[in-house]
């Protein structure tokens, strides 16, 4: 059965010859888009960057996901809303069952280089892992470095910068465990 990149509205598709995408299922770029809305919904694949689409997977219209070269993101069935930032230069796991409010950035990386007196980089990219079944809530950034656990919400406007266990609510800046052993619905 044949996989398909399905395109809403506003899709602006900038990929890379030698960029890859692997589709074990759809995935729907500029979604929900409001009829007559100019807003624009971004995939920017560098050289040697993948995108692995392992369940069905919405992208809200002006949303945008960029993965820079060598980077991997791979999504599991969910959906990032509307304004959300994904920019990917190592390694962006999000698991299935993923809600993803509106304005979340989710960054494995700085983006600019700070060098040590030996002019050696100090802040390389790590991975972000973002378990299953876990709600991501309006404004929140994700740091590199992150593992949440499954289960798991972020608040609204919370800033995870370390690990966030499974099954808790976590708010804050820095994000810190408020309330744990819940369940979302």
């Amino acid at each position: 059965m044949n996989k398909k990149i399905l395109k809403t509205g506003n899709v602006v598709l900038d990929l890379h010859p030698k960029s890859s995408i692997e589709l074990n299922a759809d995935i729907s770029l500029g979604h929900n888009s409001r009829e007559g809305s100019y807003a624009e919904t971004h995939l920017k694949m560098h050289i040697d960057s993948r995108m692995i689409v392992n369940g069905y997977f919405k992208v809200f219209y002006n949303a945008a996901i960029e993965v820079f070269e060598g980077g991997v993101l791979t999504l599991g069935g969910g959906y990032i809303n509307s304004d959300c930032v994904i920019a990917c230069a190592k390694s962006i796991t999000i698991g299935e069952g993923v809600a993803v409010a509106r304005g979340v950035y989710i960054y494995d990386s700085d983006h600019h280089m700070i060098l040590d007196a030996n002019g050696e980089q100090t802040n390389l990219p790590e991975s972000v892992v973002i378990g299953n079944h876990v709600w991501i809530g309006v404004g929140a950034i994700v740091l590199k470095g992150v593992t949440i656990g499954d289960g798991a919400i972020i608040a609204a406007g919370a800033i995870v910068t370390h690990d966030i266990p499974a099954f808790c609510i976590a708010a804050g800046n820095p994000a810190e465990v408020i309330r744990e052993n819940i369940d979302w619905k």
